[in-house]
């Protein structure tokens, strides 16, 4: 076993805390204005809802749903979203394939 003076197990787990509150959810998808993809392939409108639980008012979940549109847009293919919505009970967007 490793032998950790209390200064070095709190430097440690600070670390690790530190890094649990650092990491977030990135994507491939850009969010973009309807404009900018005329030029691209409409692919599907993609839509979720937050699992909100009995309660509905925790401010975590107020993201869920954006979330998860954007993972369902990465695993269409898209490059980009066009939010047509985006409430904290759901959320939807037009998907799009842009080659360039």
């Amino acid at each position: 076993m490793i032998g950790l003076s209390p200064r070095g197990l709190f430097l440690a787990l600070a670390l690790l805390a530190l890094g649990g509150c650092a990491s977030f959810q990135t994507y491939r998808v850009a969010e973009t204005e309807e404009k900018l993809v005329a030029n691209c392939t409409y692919i599907d409108t993609v839509t979720a809802f937050s699992d909100m639980g009995p309660f509905q008012v925790h401010p975590i979940l107020v993201d869920d749903a954006r979330d998860k549109v954007l993972r369902r847009a990465e695993m269409l293919n898209a490059t980009h979203v066009v939010w047509m919505g985006d409430y904290y009970f759901g959320g939807a967007a037009l998907a799009y394939y842009c080659w360039e």
